[in-house]
C-alpha cells in the first residue's frame, strides 16, 4: 500500500497468500516454516542478503505478525528493490534453500 502522499509518507508491503504458497510448496521446506509471517519475513530479509544487501536498513521497519509478513518501507525505491528479490527468491525453490540458510545463520526467522 503506497502511503507516501498522506503523513505516514511510507510503503507497506505485505504477504498474506497462505493458500499458494502451501499448495507451491507444503507447510514448510527443510524444517523452516512457510505458514507463518514471521518465516516469510525471514526470506525476504535473507533474500536481501542473498543480493548482496543489508538485511535492514534504517528505512525499513519490518512488523510482521502471525499471519501476515508485513513490511514498512520510508523509501519507494527500496521497497520495490525488495518486492522484486522477494518475487524471485518465493517462486525459486533453490533460492529459497539458500535463504533458508541465511535466515536460520542471522536468526531472521525469530523474529
Amino acid at each position: 500500500m503506497d502511503y507516501r502522499q498522506t503523513e505516514l509518507r511510507d510503503v507497506r508491503v505485505s504477504f498474506n497468500n497462505w493458500n499458494w504458497i502451501n499448495d507451491r510448496y507444503g507447510d514448510e521446506i527443510n524444517g523452516y516454516y512457510l505458514d507463518d509471517g514471521y518465516g516469510v519475513q525471514g526470506l525476504v530479509l535473507a533474500a536481501r542478503v542473498l543480493k548482496g544487501l543489508p538485511a535492514y536498513t534504517n528505512t525499513m521497519v519490518p512488523d510482521s505478525e502471525g499471519g501476515t509478513c508485513y513490511i514498512i518501507f520510508g523509501d519507494y525505491e527500496e521497497a520495490v528493490e525488495t518486492i522484486r528479490i522477494a518475487s524471485e527468491m518465493i517462486n525459486d525453490k533453490a533460492l529459497i534453500l539458500k535463504a533458508i540458510d541465511i535466515a536460520r545463520e542471522n536468526g531472521f526467522n525469530e523474529l
